[in-house]
């Protein structure tokens, strides 16, 4: 998951049109098209479904449309940002293209009826979170990151920011963090002294808001590359800090053959590390080969997938699963990101695959408390 920072988010989409959908910084009441859900089909489910807020390509349509899916085939929707530094950094203030997209975001979510992941995404995923992410080259370097007292009170200012104006039911406070420690441990003990700050903040704002930082599943496992041991013990640096136990997953790049050698209990097994509520917050699964991995990606293989990932959650009691995109980039991406360019269930033309109908089925399922609202 490789979320845009909210410069050029803004960038991409227009200034112009965001500003222009919120009036005179009122927001939009129905900024985004009518989206039907379809009749409700077979047992009520208690586990939620979601989707990251991943356009299929760089327009204000696309952006909309992504919410507008997730309202349609799931409940939640996940955006992940990397935070403004400059705009929050001690003197500094927010701009009005970030107040504009806050205005635009929130009144879909609103519209839509939809529960709120809001991931704040500080590290750098292009070079497996080893450092922060975005920040003016000033603040960076061997010295910097959150080594920098500037650097984590921009952090703490941005989740107050966040926490007072999107209202998140849920905040990810760290993405994959356990990257961070495994890769670069001083710097991830300057961002548990920015979290602990962080969470006292937001308890303060938005007291119903569930706060925690994400882990990489794979990677706690250490099957992503076999760079260091297993790290289970990274969650101990967030006791009593962690509403939720979030874990994103991504086991076609451990380099299995089919989604058969995901063992059974793959999943069960995170209630024998946290007894509260547990989140897959980004799940993916690619459905063609993947160029310098041995798994053959297929779309069978990716839906059979798909089936074990959903009943596994929903057996052992999970609460969520959110799926990184519902479509593949329209254009794909290079580098460390065209790892994910075919884990949508839909292709970049909107074409369904395998594994769509596969997740419309769980998504017509009527959760369990409206079935009994019934």
């Amino acid at each position: 998951m490789r979320p845009l920072p909210a410069a050029l988010i803004v960038a991409a989409l227009g200034a112009a049109a965001l500003t222009g959908a919120c009036g005179n910084g009122d927001e939009p009441e129905r900024p985004g098209p009518r989206a039907t859900r379809e009749p409700s089909l077979g047992a009520p489910r208690d586990l939620r479904l979601g989707f990251g807020a991943a356009p299929a390509d760089e327009t204000r349509e696309a952006w909309i449309a992504a919410f507008a899916a997730a309202a349609r085939h799931a409940e939640i929707i996940r955006i992940a940002r990397v935070p403004p530094w400059e705009e929050f950094l001690p003197g500094a203030e927010p701009s009005a293209e970030t107040h504009a997209l806050m205005r635009l975001e929130r009144a879909l979510v609103e519209q839509y009826g939809l529960t709120l992941l809001f991931a704040i995404d500080p590290t750098d995923g292009a070079v497996r979170r080893a450092r922060a992410a975005g920040l003016p080259e000033a603040l960076d370097g061997d010295d910097g990151g959150f080594l920098r007292e500037e650097v984590r009170d921009a952090l703490v200012a941005y989740a107050i920011y966040v926490a007072a104006n999107y209202e998140p039911d849920y905040l990810a406070l760290g993405v994959e963090i356990n990257m961070l420690r495994a890769r670069a441990p001083d710097q991830f003990a300057g961002f548990v002294e920015a979290y602990r700050r962080a969470w006292e903040a937001v308890k303060s704002v938005s007291p119903r808001t569930k706060v925690f930082p994400t882990f990489q599943l794979e990677d706690m496992d250490a099957t992503l590359g076999g760079a260091h041991p297993p790290q289970w013990d990274a969650l101990d640096a967030f006791a009593g800090m962690m509403d939720a136990l979030a874990v994103s997953t991504f086991p076609f790049l451990t380099g299995i053959r089919s989604a058969e050698e995901v063992g059974a209990g793959y999943y069960a097994r995170l209630r024998e590390r946290f007894a509260g509520e547990i989140l897959i917050s980004g799940a993916g699964y690619a459905s063609a080969p993947v160029e310098g991995r041995a798994l053959a990606g297929t779309q069978r293989d990716q839906r059979r997938f798909v089936e074990r990932l959903l009943a596994e959650a929903e057996t052992s009691g999970l609460r969520a699963v959110v799926w990184a995109a519902p479509r593949d980039p329209a254009t794909p991406g290079e580098g460390a990101a065209a790892v994910l360019n075919d884990t949508g269930l839909r292709d970049g033309d909107g074409e369904d695959k395998l594994a769509w109908e596969a997740w419309r089925e769980w998504a017509r399922r009527p959760l369990a408390a409206d079935a009994d609202a019934e």
